[in-house]
């Protein structure tokens, strides 16, 4: 399985094309991860209406078991306290804990999408030009080099070559069979078919065809 061209101009624009890319998504990735550690902080907010809640509710155990003990209306005293400081209390705890619940899902989804924005638009063009490259590279090596595994007879060089100029030939623009050769249509004629074949080489990303063999 080939991951990148075998022709050094576009070899090397893939590998920096995909170490930009990994950097790219690294610091993003990063960014997204400092906004939401910076943001989650203020979930302490709610962490500490939470645990005033938790303290009031705490003092109102302690007055109650101190009054435990008073005769005759130290039980009846110290349920009623208790009562009410947890009345008090409770609905801060649960306000201080939905708060840091909610501020800790804003925070990552603030995230989440900076980090998404950046990422979107880069990975929306990268990944389609990349994995059709791969592919387009990866189906022409299995298609052209079949003599080293086909178990029909190989097919000779100069029939091969013929095949490729005419795949060049039918799907290529003219400017990109000109970058190959002066007169695309003269060598078809003519029967000088190499200049061609390294075209549709050049086009799935493999080597000359005798440096392929």
């Amino acid at each position: 399985m080939h991951l990148w061209s075998e022709r050094p101009g576009a070899r090397i624009r893939q590998i920096v094309a995909d170490i930009a890319t990994l950097t790219w998504v690294a610091i993003w990735i990063s960014v997204g991860v400092g906004l939401y550690r910076f943001l989650a902080q203020l979930a302490g907010a709610g962490r500490f209406i939470s645990d005033s809640g938790n303290g009031l509710d705490g003092i109102g155990v302690r007055l109650a078991g101190a009054l435990q003990g008073v005769p005759l209306v130290g039980k009846g005293a110290a349920d009623g306290i208790r009562t009410g400081f947890s009345a008090a209390a409770d609905p801060m705890i649960r306000f201080g804990g939905d708060l840091e619940r909610l501020l800790i899902i804003i925070a990552a989804l603030l995230g989440l999408l900076l980090a998404a924005a950046a990422l979107v638009p880069w990975l929306n063009r990268y990944l389609p030009w990349r994995i059709a490259a791969w592919r387009r590279l990866n189906a022409g090596a299995r298609v052209i080099r079949r003599r080293r595994f086909a178990r029909s007879a190989p097919i000779a060089k100069a029939e091969l070559e013929r095949i490729l100029a005419s795949r060049a030939l039918h799907r290529l623009e003219y400017d990109e069979l000109l970058e190959f050769t002066p007169d695309p249509f003269g060598d078809w004629v003519a029967g000088r078919h190499e200049r061609l074949a390294r075209a549709e080489l050049d086009r799935v990303g493999l080597r000359a065809l005798a440096a392929a063999r």
